[in-house]
């Protein structure tokens, strides 16, 4: 992020705490204080003292609590938790109450954006403990929430599910080289007589039917959400948000049938 962004005092001690406390032994902190150049003159042996004491003397030397985003970074980088994805979201839910005082939250892929800044607690859990939890207990593809994420913050979810519905198109395209949109690209791209995709070797009426549904659902989609979407105002079609967890789910769901797909041709 561009923009200097500052911390209040207990912002900080609030930050140092979960770092400190939950997430990182004292030799990983004195590891990345080397790599960002973070002086660590505290005299504490405490982990969570040594932050807060750190973070606020860089913050106060820079006039910007900007290294300590960067902090946040290198620690809570996704990397870092291929094999944990639950310690992850469980983590970066509660740095993100503690961030939404300042407008900013920390994003799956590990970025930072601006948000609406919270002004109480309960907007802060108000947006953290909404429909995020509910799409990760479905288990929603992480591509889908990388298309929608902001709006979703936001809680536009009629927009989030016009997002995450374009993203179908988008992937296939990715994974085809094909320049046809909606209903045309799904035909194209899904045909059992001259297919790019295939969700399996067709050999049988079931499975022809299979990568035929697979059509079918990705046409579905599009005009159920998409279309819709982009053609009616947003007041006479209400997307509420169990309607979105729903919407969500299916997009999820195809796109994983996407990526089990074997591509057998590019488009040149």
């Amino acid at each position: 992020m561009s923009d200097i962004i500052t911390f209040s005092n207990s912002q900080i001690t609030q930050i140092s705490h979960l770092f400190g406390d939950e997430l990182m032994s004292g030799s990983e902190i004195t590891r990345i204080f080397t790599r960002l150049g973070i002086e660590d003159n505290s005299g504490q042996s405490t982990k969570w003292r040594r932050l807060e004491y750190a973070f606020t003397e860089r913050q106060n030397r820079d006039r910007s609590g900007n290294m300590v985003l960067r902090f946040i970074q290198e620690s809570l980088s996704p990397v870092n938790y291929v094999q944990n994805q639950s310690l992850f979201n469980e983590s970066r839910d509660k740095l993100n109450q503690i961030l939404a005082f300042s407008g900013i939250e920390y994003k799956n892929d590990g970025q930072f954006m601006k948000v609406e800044k919270a002004k109480t607690i309960s907007d802060a859990q108000k947006r953290i403990e909404s429909i995020l939890p509910k799409l990760r207990q479905r288990d929603v593809y992480s591509r889908v929430l990388y298309y929608c994420n902001e709006e979703l913050l936001k809680e536009n979810y009629f927009h989030a599910v016009f997002e995450a519905a374009k993203s179908l198109s988008d992937h296939i395209r990715t994974l085809t080289n094909l320049k046809e949109d909606g209903s045309e690209l799904f035909d194209k791209a899904l045909s059992t007589k001259n297919p790019y995709l295939l969700l399996n070797d067709l050999q049988s009426e079931s499975k022809r039917n299979q990568q035929v549904g697979l059509m079918m659902m990705l046409k579905g989609i599009n005009s159920m959400v998409r279309n819709v979407t982009a053609h009616e105002a947003k007041i006479k079609w209400v997307v509420n948000e169990d309607d979105a967890v729903d919407i969500l789910s299916t997009i999820s769901f195809l796109h994983k049938n996407l990526d089990e797909c074997q591509v057998i041709k590019i488009e040149q």
